[in-house]
């Protein structure tokens, strides 16, 4: 609960009352508060994983981006804690890299390196890419109309 604030030269400096908790003894990775009945909580370990982007629902990348707009590159008077702002900004480094690698395989798609691009897609590590790249047709084998020179050609056949 807060107290009290007030102006430094340093900047705000604001007093905090914490509530009541007794901290005992436990078994390393547990964490025992007295005031509920004692309970020993087992701590998870802290990784922070982000999921690819085609499996995360459209509520959490709108609250992603929300996230990104807001902390990323917010100042310190911004309402962002220290962890909003260190997820905002991997979700805007992964944006990024994202958006690079996509403008990779999209230049090698429009000089017909089909192949290439899909090579891209899957070293970057985005097998959605990949996948989208060889069914969208952007590689499929160009069939030569009838009429044009090179269907002409291949149509006498010396014997």
């Amino acid at each position: 609960m807060l107290q009290s604030c007030e102006m430094t030269p340093q900047g705000w400096v604001c007093n905090y009352q914490m509530p009541a908790v007794i901290l005992r003894g436990a078994p390393p990775g547990s964490v025992v508060m007295s005031d509920p009945p004692a309970i020993a909580v087992p701590v998870p370990p802290t990784v922070s994983t982000l999921a690819p982007p085609a499996e995360i629902s459209s509520a959490e990348a709108d609250r992603q981006a929300r996230l990104i707009a807001r902390c990323a590159d917010a100042s310190w008077l911004s309402l962002c804690l220290p962890d909003d702002r260190r997820e905002a900004r991997a979700l805007r480094d992964a944006a990024n890299a994202r958006a690079a690698l996509r403008a990779d395989v999209s230049r090698l798609l429009s000089e017909d390196r089909c192949e290439d691009a899909i090579r891209t897609a899957l070293a970057g590590g985005d097998i959605a890419l990949a996948v989208e790249v060889r069914s969208q047709n952007f590689c499929a084998p160009q069939t030569p109309e009838v009429g044009t020179e090179a269907t002409a050609e291949a149509a006498v056949v010396p014997n």
